[in-house]
C-alpha cells in the first residue's frame, strides 16, 4: 500500500512540475501578458467612458445654471 502511495506521489509531482516549467515558456508568458493587458484596457475603457458621462453631465448642470442666470439678468431690465 505504501509503494502504491509513494509511486502516484511522485507521478502527480512529475505532472505539476511539468505543467509548471510548460507555463512559464515564452510563448505562454507571452500568452498571460496579452490577456491582461487587455483586461486591464477593457477596465480602463470603462473607466473613461464614466468620466466622460460626468464630464458631460457637469456640463449641462453648468449650461443650466449659466442660462438661468441670463435670465434672470433679461428679467431685470427694463424694456427698450
Amino acid at each position: 500500500m505504501g509503494m502504491g502511495v509513494g509511486a502516484s506521489a511522485s507521478v502527480w509531482a512529475q505532472r505539476r512540475v511539468k505543467l509548471l516549467l510548460r507555463s512559464y515558456t515564452p510563448p505562454e508568458v507571452a500568452a498571460r501578458a496579452a490577456k491582461r493587458s487587455q483586461e486591464l484596457a477593457g477596465r480602463k475603457a470603462g473607466d473613461v467612458r464614466t468620466a466622460f458621462a460626468e464630464g458631460r453631465q457637469a456640463m449641462r448642470e453648468r449650461e443650466a445654471e449659466l442660462r438661468h442666470q441670463i435670465d434672470q439678468r433679461e428679467q431685470g431690465r427694463p424694456a427698450l
